[in-house]
């Protein structure tokens, strides 16, 4: 447990947004412990930093398979309907996503075929904590 948290700390603070400025951003770790996740069809040529999310890891995240597959038939530029995590939740797929995809963010992820950028925000952006772009 305690290197899950020290993951999920490390892997936000590290990045601070799972695509921060290029279209998706993965707040710091905040106080409110409730999270937004949201995802949207990207151009696949959008960022050099790229991760491939296979089926195996996307439905042990069936939060993360909610997200990209509400994305999966949006356009570019839009965001899907969020799904709302707890903070266990949350801060679970933020250090699950680091791990996976070697620590980088701020990047391209591709799922069945397309492409998307992913957005994890802390709720309540009044703390100073989350952001989005």
């Amino acid at each position: 447990m305690r290197r899950r948290r020290y993951l999920a700390a490390a892997a936000t603070g590290l990045a601070g947004a799972l695509a921060g400025c290029n279209g998706l951003g993965l707040g710091v770790l905040g106080p409110s412990g409730e999270w937004k996740l949201r995802a949207m069809p990207a151009d696949p040529e959008a960022s050099d930093y790229t991760c491939t999310l296979e089926e195996s890891f996307v439905t042990a995240h069936p939060n993360l398979e909610t997200a990209l597959s509400r994305a999966a038939d949006g356009e570019r530029g839009s965001w899907s309907d969020p799904v709302y995590l707890d903070a266990e939740t949350g801060n679970e797929l933020g250090a699950d996503m680091a791990d996976y995809c070697k620590g980088g963010f701020r990047g391209v992820y591709f799922y069945d075929g397309d492409a998307f950028f992913v957005s994890l925000i802390d709720r309540k952006p009044g703390n100073g904590k989350g952001h989005d772009h």
